[in-house]
């Protein structure tokens, strides 16, 4: 048969356009995270809200994402349009940066107000908007890519275009923001500078991927009751394992990220240097690149581990360096490209642990799979933030002073390391208990056996 005449997503061999039109939502997205790492420091050097406050509502505002997710990703397993099961819930990428430009376009009123606006702009973000994005990536990639060696090779390329384009943006953002300082409209004016941009790239990935028609993922398709959903979940170990490792990537990442605008500000006295760490995850590139052969080669599960290992050691090269530009940014390198495997490959783990569920427990949810690890991200960026905006206070920060205190500085640098350290130390202590890997073959082969006699 001629493949030309296949769509895209059916082909043996993927144009070179398929990646990056799936990569488009993920690049909008993914913007949407260079400016929100500055939304703490937003909310305490420019509004002069208090940084406990503000972390424990974000906190809350977090945590409610535990049950939106749950509930999107067994929406996303009910749903059945003509567009796809997965594919009409890219419409949120458009509201969620409505949402961002009203946060940061703040209006100047009481802080009770104030609060009450940011934890609104900021639920609708993630409660709602990035919630439904994670819960439907899933679903929507098994879907539009029919064999599994090319959703491989398709997330790495995806992920490359992703983070050319972020990381170019992401160092240009910390340059606006270090030259808009304190003014409030400014800081408007730049949301919305990349609000509409963002939003309309984001909407490519629905107009040019196509869910693809498959008969024998029809017949598997029924409407599954909650009990069964809970009951696949709850047999599904190697689903928690993976969602804990989740959980934990997302807080060092979440945590480190969030120090890094206090650290850049106060202890390096350049918030522009945001941008040189960002241009340092350029390098990590190759590493995105060879990740499909070093799983094809070292197997999933020992590429995971290689890369935490990576991961811990980049807080450790960025404490010895202390306010070193150069030390920073391997420090920096290291910890991003450590955290490839993790960052932009879990839909492969998750495919692992959708495979054996089914063949553990006969039943197979793909959306409410994937909103657990999108409940976990929440949840890991919940406590993060929250936790970052408490220590803050015992360490003597004070974000509408002229100057930070030795003891603040040094209380920084401890929190900007330390944490993710411990958080990448205990990530690899629990992939030891991830050895789906080597049952796969067997669970798969079963399957399809299973799926073949069945169609019989």
């Amino acid at each position: 048969m001629n493949e030309k005449n296949m769509p895209a997503g059916a082909r043996k061999k993927l144009p070179f356009w398929f990646p990056m039109a799936w990569s488009s939502r993920a690049v909008a997205l993914s913007m949407n995270m260079s400016l929100t790492a500055f939304m703490t420091l937003y909310f305490t050097d420019i509004l002069g809200l208090n940084p406990a406050i503000i972390g424990v509502i974000l906190m809350v505002s977090r945590i409610t994402d535990a049950f939106t997710d749950i509930m999107i990703g067994y929406l996303v397993d009910r749903t059945n349009t003509k567009w796809g099961k997965a594919r009409p819930y890219e419409f949120a990428i458009v509201f969620l940066w409505l949402f961002i430009y009203m946060m940061y376009s703040t209006p100047d009123m009481s802080p009770v107000a104030m609060y009450a606006w940011v934890f609104f702009t900021y639920f609708m973000q993630n409660s709602i908007c990035i919630t439904v994005l994670y819960g439907n990536e899933p679903v929507y990639l098994v879907r539009a890519v029919k064999y599994p060696e090319n959703r491989t090779r398709m997330i790495s390329a995806a992920g490359i275009y992703q983070m050319v384009i972020v990381t170019a943006f992401g160092m240009i953002i910390p340059q606006m923001v270090a030259r808009i300082g304190t003014d409030r409209h400014s800081w408007s004016v730049l949301a919305l500078c990349l609000a509409v941009p963002c939003a309309l790239i984001g909407m490519l990935r629905f107009l040019l991927v196509p869910e693809l028609k498959d008969v024998e993922e029809e017949k598997k398709e029924e409407k599954i009751s909650i009990r069964k959903t809970l009951t696949a979940l709850k047999g599904n170990k190697y689903l928690w394992i993976l969602a804990a490792m989740y959980f934990l990537y997302h807080f060092g990442n979440g945590f480190s990220g969030g120090m890094a605008t206090y650290f850049t500000k106060w202890n390096m006295g350049d918030l522009g240097v945001g941008t040189w760490l960002n241009a340092a995850a350029l390098f990590s590139l190759p590493i995105l690149a060879v990740i499909p052969k070093m799983m094809d080669k070292l197997g999933t599960v020992k590429t995971l581990r290689i890369g935490l290992v990576i991961m811990a050691l980049g807080p450790v090269v960025r404490w010895i360096g202390g306010t070193s530009l150069a030390m920073l940014m391997v420090g920096t390198l290291m910890f991003i490209a450590g955290s490839v495997p993790i960052a932009f490959m879990t839909n492969i783990y998750l495919f692992e642990c959708m495979d054996y569920g089914e063949w553990k427990t006969g039943i197979r949810v793909e959306g409410t799979m994937g909103s657990i690890n999108s409940c976990m991200a929440k949840l890991a960026s919940a406590v993060s933030g929250a936790l970052q905006g408490i220590l803050l206070i015992p360490i003597g920060y004070v974000g509408t002073a002229a100057a930070q205190t030795e003891g603040t500085l040094t209380g920084i640098m401890v929190l900007f390391n330390l944490v993710p350290l411990l958080i990448c130390v205990i990530s690899l202590l629990i992939s030891t208990k991830y050895d789906v890997e080597k049952e796969i073959p067997m669970i798969r082969e079963e399957l399809k056996k299973y799926s073949h006699t069945a169609e019989g």
